[in-house]
């Protein structure tokens, strides 16, 4: 497709090739050949059909079928006419002896299938139909502008030459702009006489440079790792990826039910041995303890048992009502059976609507133009896929299990030890400190120090019988014997002291006081530390939390399960469903092939699907000494001069050419030039020696060979690529599957294939695929230079040098139409210029280029010098052509309307078989003149 819009779509009526039988068959072969699937009546309708002179009246019933196509625009018929006049054939009617009612078309029959004046009047006779608002026929003759004796195959040059011609008029500009100059024309025939210079990259490196961004784009195997962040996000992906609403797990029970009984009995169990455990903590428990010390044992067994038990019917419930393959409704059933009560909120969100689907896609389309290649967005989704979608409550029993393990309640026992002391520095220095301070008084009041020995004593005693693992065989270690040894050595250390000085009465009272204080202090200090220690040595102290967990994990079980399932569900399998059409997208990436070749829309009738190469060729019909790569097919390089060859009379001197056959800068027409001028040996009609031979042709007529040349009048472009290239293509790829992903209504559908030939893509997976061949195509047919028209308008593209290698100089060069590489070349032998018109007034210049290099070219057309006005200038979207297209109007009388008229052998036609086509002279042609 070139440029944007309505494309062109190429027909070729030579030998009945594209030739339609019908309606139907029109508009299969034109849905065949739209990039959009076969929306013919989207708009308006360009036809660009290749025909020969004799075809314009025998393929009469073919231009009215294109003509009338089915669209809600218009139709624009451009018929490029192939070959000399002095090749078709009249056919005319039976001979009949009764007369025509109709006089005017009185015509008789010929033995030889010819007029009766001989043909001796060259003519271009055109049905009615190409007579009509909205066509024009352009004739060319002599498509290469030139014969060359030194070729090796003309036939196979002039089919090159015709191909390269076809799709510089494939163009929607120029389509649109030849077929407006030539409806201004006096008559809408004319012939060609252009210059043109394909600003593009060689075949080599556009082929080079596609494949290494296609294997850029898309990436290589990336790990799934976790999902992408809530900020990477749409809000409503963000919301659906948390953890939902948060609802305590009391809202989610019935009261009375299993789940909630179970809790409320697991909570009053370890409410009750909190409460134990709170009242022993004090100093005070030594004394008035012993009772809740002695159930501290059942207690703990009854926590533990209310918390197995509350956890099994928890994972009771999550296995009953969240195993795969619960239908919907039993699955509500069951949690009901079991106590739990959703409320609608928790599974519904129908307020959301499909706004989780759209965020999906406008994610995907902002990961792929940020830079990711696919295989690693697909990594992002199917991890986001893995983390949105539902969660059966049956794969929640490990986390339940972790939440509160077995093992952890078997460890829970109030068999262990309570170290109510322990022979450690730290508790040992104040036992031999209260010693001291009550042995300072002399002999024998040092005995004072056993007071606070009868208090540390005493407080031993009491711990060892309100400890709280009594009951259950639990020992106590009071460390005896190091506080027996710490408070002989603090008693020894004061009656030392006594003995080397003499301590006040008042101070040894205070002493004796400050020890037995400090005793009570350790007794309640000690009897703390050793009931937490105790405590936790117990593992007890994992209960609450443990029983939080399992209310965690409930709670989250069923918000993973519940919450909106109906949209995660959804959103997952289109995170699934994306991340395999770009994982295939990337194989089919990863098989990439060149982009080279013909451009896309051109005919696909029996010649096959590119409407230039017969079915039946394939490599092997190429000869054995052919080149290896495209850009080798150009051939021997010809000099400068050479590209402007011409056989003797194809391009006389300037002196000596019509005044439109090197462009409009001729000052007028040449006096010396005449049609007598050409001898008769020159006409068409007897081939050159040695030089008109035609090789054989593959069927329907077609060169088996057609050689990729460039004819004299084609500049091929010379671009090796340039540092902008390569990214810019695989931004190209991803803003062409992002656009994809954006415009396809179907994306629900199943991954796989298209619809009917032709038809719009039906799933993602073809929306993508075609997407990804859109850009080669775009690439091959409109070069890199002009932005898709998919590509994001805040993208800033390179110039023609970031992009090709070459700047815009030759551009500006083959614009210059005074200058050798502007010069236009004529199509047309010089054994037919007399049947042009010789009034430069008629002739209508056209000169294009590129938009995308609009702010770097100059245009002085014409060849007129600095500060001259184009005509005609034509800025088009494909990026590949520039130059001049002169149109040379054919002379009055050369071109002949006329009617067609089928006459069946007996009644009416019954098929293509039957029945003789005849061509009678139109009484009306001045109606159909514009």
């Amino acid at each position: 497709m070139s440029g944007t819009g309505s494309p062109v779509v190429v027909l070729d009526f030579r030998d009945g090739r594209d030739v339609p039988v019908d309606g139907a068959d029109l508009r299969r072969r034109v849905a065949a050949l739209l990039p959009d699937g076969g929306r013919a009546d989207a708009g308006d309708l360009r036809f660009l059909v290749v025909d020969e002179p004799d075809g314009l009246t025998a393929h009469a019933e073919a231009y009215e079928l294109v003509a009338a196509a089915p669209t809600w625009g218009g139709v624009s018929l451009l018929c490029l006419v192939v070959g000399d006049l002095e090749r078709q054939r009249s056919a005319n009617p039976p001979p009949s002896d009764e007369p025509y009612e109709d006089e005017p078309y009185r015509t008789a029959s010929y033995p030889d299938g010819r007029p009766a004046d001989g043909g001796a009047g060259r003519r271009l006779r055109l049905a009615s139909v190409l007579r009509s608002s909205g066509t024009g026929v352009l004739w060319a003759p002599d498509p290469r502008a030139g014969f060359d004796p030194r070729t090796s195959d003309p036939a196979g040059e002039t089919e090159a030459a015709l191909e390269a011609l076809a799709d510089l008029l494939r163009v929607r500009e120029i389509f649109d702009k030849v077929l407006s100059e030539l409806r201004d024309a006096p008559v809408s025939v004319a012939t060609l006489s252009l210059r043109v210079l394909e600003h593009d990259l060689t075949p080599d490196a556009r082929d080079s440079a596609w494949t290494g961004a296609l294997a850029r784009f898309a990436g290589g195997e990336v790990p799934v790792t976790g999902p992408p962040a809530a900020q990477d996000l749409s809000a409503g992906l963000a919301e659906l990826l948390g953890p939902g609403p948060e609802r305590p797990v009391t809202a989610l029970l019935r009261p009375g039910g299993p789940v909630e009984a179970a809790r409320a009995a697991c909570v009053k169990a370890v409410d009750d041995l909190a409460g134990a455990r709170d009242e022993l903590g004090s100093a005070r428990a030594l004394l008035t303890g012993r009772q809740v010390a002695d159930g501290v044992p059942s207690a703990m067994a009854r926590a533990v048992d209310s918390l197995r038990r509350y956890r099994d019917v928890v994972a009771g419930v999550l296995r009953d009502s969240g195993s795969p393959g619960v239908p919907h409704g039993d699955a509500l059933a069951r949690l009901a059976d079991g106590g739990v009560a959703l409320p609608e909120e928790m599974w519904e969100r129908r307020s959301r609507g499909g706004e989780s689907d759209e965020g999906l896609q406008r994610c995907t389309a902002r990961w792929l133009t940020s830079g990711l290649p696919l295989r690693a967005v697909a990594a992002r989704l199917t991890a986001l896929a893995e983390r949105v979608a539902p969660t059966p409550s049956a794969a929640r029993l490990r986390d339940l299990e972790r939440a509160c393990p077995e093992e952890s309640l078997e460890r829970m026992s109030a068999a262990v030890p309570l170290y109510f002391a322990r022979p450690r520095a730290g508790r040992l220095a104040p036992t031999a400190l209260a010693a001291f301070v009550s042995a300072l008084a002399p002999w024998p009041g040092t005995l004072l120090a056993l007071l606070p020995a009868a208090v540390f004593l005493l407080g031993g005693a009491l711990a060892g019988a309100v400890r709280p693992g009594r009951a259950a065989g639990g020992p106590v270690r009071r460390a005896d014997a190091a506080r027996a040894v710490a408070l002989s050595a603090g008693a020894g250390a004061g009656f030392a002291l006594t003995l080397l000085v003499s301590v006040p009465r008042e101070l040894v009272l205070g002493g004796v006081l400050a020890g037995v204080l400090g005793a009570v202090l350790c007794v309640g200090a000690w009897w703390r530390r050793g009931v937490a220690d105790w405590w936790e040595a117990t593992g007890t102290g994992e209960l609450g939390p443990s029983l939080a967990r399992v209310d965690a994990v409930l709670a989250d079980a069923l918000r993973r399960q519940w919450w909106a399932s109906e949209e995660r569900t959804r959103c997952a399998d289109g995170a699934r469903m994306l991340a395999a059409v770009l994982r295939g997208a990337a194989v089919e990436a990863d098989a990439g092939h060149p982009v080279s070749g013909t451009p896309y829309g051109s005919g696909a009738g029996s010649a096959g699907p590119d409407g230039w190469s017969d079915p039946g060729w394939d490599e092997s019909s190429w000869p054995e000494d052919r080149p290896e790569t495209p850009g080798a097919w150009q051939g021997p390089a010809r000099p400068e001069a050479t590209q402007g060859y011409a056989a003797p009379g194809y391009a006389a001197p300037p002196s000596a050419s019509p005044p439109y056959a090197s462009g409009p800068d001729s000052s007028g027409p040449d006096s010396s030039w005449s049609e007598a001028d050409w001898p008769d040996a020159d006409w068409p009609d007897d081939p050159p020696a040695g030089g008109w031979a035609e090789p054989p042709a593959a069927p329907g007529g077609r060169p088996r060979h057609v050689p990729r040349v460039a004819p004299p009048w084609l500049h091929r472009g010379a671009g090796e690529g340039g540092p902008d290239l390569v990214p810019t293509l695989v931004a190209d790829l991803a803003d062409a599957t992002a656009a994809a992903l954006r415009g396809h209504t179907g994306a629900h559908a199943g991954a796989g294939g298209a619809g009917p030939a032709g038809g719009a893509p039906t799933t993602l997976e073809a929306a993508v695929s075609r997407a990804i061949a859109a850009a080669g195509l775009g690439l091959r047919d409109n070069g890199v230079v002009p932005a898709p028209p998919y590509a994001r308008q805040d993208r800033v593209r390179g110039d023609a040098s970031a992009l090709l290698g070459i700047g815009a100089q030759r551009v500006q060069e083959v614009l210059d139409t005074g200058s050798e590489p502007g010069r236009p070349l004529l199509l047309c032998p010089p054994a037919q210029l007399s049947l042009l018109s010789r009034d430069p007034a008629e002739a209508r210049s056209i000169a294009f280029a590129p938009q995308a290099v609009r702010p770097l070219v100059e245009v002085r057309a014409a060849g007129l010098g600095p500060g001259a006005v184009p005509a005609a200038m034509v800025w088009t979207a494909s990026g590949r052509f520039a130059g001049t297209l002169l149109l040379v109007p054919l002379r009055a009388g050369v071109v002949e309307n006329v009617r067609v008229r089928t006459w069946a052998e007996d009644g009416p036609l019954a098929g293509p078989d039957r029945g003789t086509t005849g061509t009678v002279p139109d009484p009306g042609e001045q109606w159909a003149q514009r």
